[in-house]
């Protein structure tokens, strides 16, 4: 994927880059249809504004910029407020075996600023900084937001222990 404007680019950048996308999307909306969903809009625009990507460090980023607001804007969308969605996020799980998948089920029952949050941080080992700018919040907010995920996240497993 050396140059950007060459016919492979969108092919390349869909097989490196949909697992990450698709993740960061079901954490946002919970709904692997919906996750679906994003994942095309995220290709589609980036289709149409590849001309607007100035250099491979960017591309990442970007792409994740533009996941969480899809993805935002589908969970806030008219359509999924007035429909009652399946819960198959917590029972699909992910395809990646890398996950530990009971974990993983964890995060996914924390509200999604702070899943969004720990997901890009312990997931896709992104910086802080990095993390700020593409949720558009401050590198407080987030180390605020990594805190307070944990904390419930650790309340989370210990009840689930508990109940072992």
């Amino acid at each position: 994927m050396n140059d950007l404007n060459n016919d492979d680019f969108v092919t390349d950048v869909v097989n490196e880059y949909s697992d990450t996308i698709y993740r960061v999307a079901l954490n946002i909306t919970k709904n692997s249809a919906d996750a679906f969903d994003v994942c095309q809009e995220v290709f589609i625009r980036l289709i149409k504004n590849k001309h607007k990507i100035k250099d491979r460090s960017h591309l990442k980023a970007w792409l994740l910029r533009v996941a969480v607001n899809c993805a935002k804007s589908c969970k806030t969308s008219a359509y999924v407020r007035h429909c009652v969605p399946l819960a198959e996020a917590r029972e699909q799980g992910v395809s990646d075996n890398t996950f530990d998948k009971a974990i993983f089920q964890f995060v996914m029952q924390l509200p999604p600023k702070y899943s969004v949050a720990i997901y890009l941080f312990y997931y896709e080992d992104l910086k802080i900084s990095e993390i700020s700018k593409i949720l558009n919040v401050t590198q407080s907010t987030v180390k605020s937001r990594l805190a307070r995920g944990r904390k419930q996240l650790r309340e989370i497993i210990e009840r689930e222990q508990s109940y072992d």
